[in-house]
């Protein structure tokens, strides 16, 4: 049963994939944040831009669920390349994006981030953002991409790489298409793989709702959570 979230518990901010949307997000995950509900509290945003394409496993359960949304588009966006876009176009939504975020960020302070598929690039960029993820401190990614979007508008080839020194948990399904691609990528990643928890899960690009493998990722989190250091 769902409690009533203690105001006092510190907020995981979460992402959604392409072609889903906050209140997807949320029953997607419903097993994982049920698990997590008497350490944290989880606020699901929404990115502001939509997209009339479902989402992989969207369809056909959440077909009333409209209106889908998107973090970005470019050439590693699951719908594929936007031909009529224009460099303008992707920057200007960048920029919404940022603005959408620090919105969330502001409203609920979060210690954490958990994100889905194309919003673990948002979450990753999140905790790039020298303003908005100053207080980001974990992050948790559930069927990532490597890389981060850039939300200044810049193009993403122009951002220098850089690691971040946040613990990370992270979750992938072993029958996941992109997993074999994703990891060959890893090396890339903005998440420091010494500081990396990883669960493979039964499941392919899915958020896990198997309850051996939420429990699996929930004590990681917790460990993780545990194992910062005080303020």
């Amino acid at each position: 049963m769902t409690q009533e979230p203690d105001e006092t518990l510190p907020v995981i901010l979460c992402l959604h994939g392409h072609g889903t949307n906050g209140a997807i997000f949320r029953h997607q995950a419903r097993n994982l944040t049920q698990a997590l509900q008497r350490r944290f509290r989880f606020a699901f945003a929404e990115s502001p831009i939509e997209t009339p394409q479902p989402g992989i496993g969207v369809l056909p359960y959440f077909a009333g669920a409209r209106p889908y949304r998107r973090w970005h588009r470019d050439a590693r966006a699951a719908a594929g390349p936007f031909f009529d876009a224009t460099a303008e176009d992707a920057a200007r939504e960048r920029r919404l994006v940022r603005d959408a975020l620090a919105a969330h960020v502001r409203r609920c302070r979060p210690v954490g981030v958990m994100a889905f598929s194309q919003g673990t690039r948002v979450a990753a960029a999140l905790c790039l953002d020298p303003e908005l993820g100053s207080g980001i401190r974990f992050a948790v990614l559930l069927c990532g991409f490597a890389g981060a979007l850039p939300l200044d508008g810049a193009d993403s080839a122009g951002l220098e790489p850089r690691v971040l020194g946040l613990p990370s948990v992270q979750a992938q399904g072993v029958n996941d298409p992109w997993a074999a691609k994703e990891a060959k990528l890893a090396k890339k990643s903005c998440f420091d793989p010494a500081l990396a928890r990883t669960v493979q899960f039964r499941g392919g690009h899915e958020v896990p709702i198997a309850m051996g493998d939420v429990v699996k990722i929930a004590n990681e989190i917790v460990a993780v959570y545990e194992s910062l250091p005080a303020l």
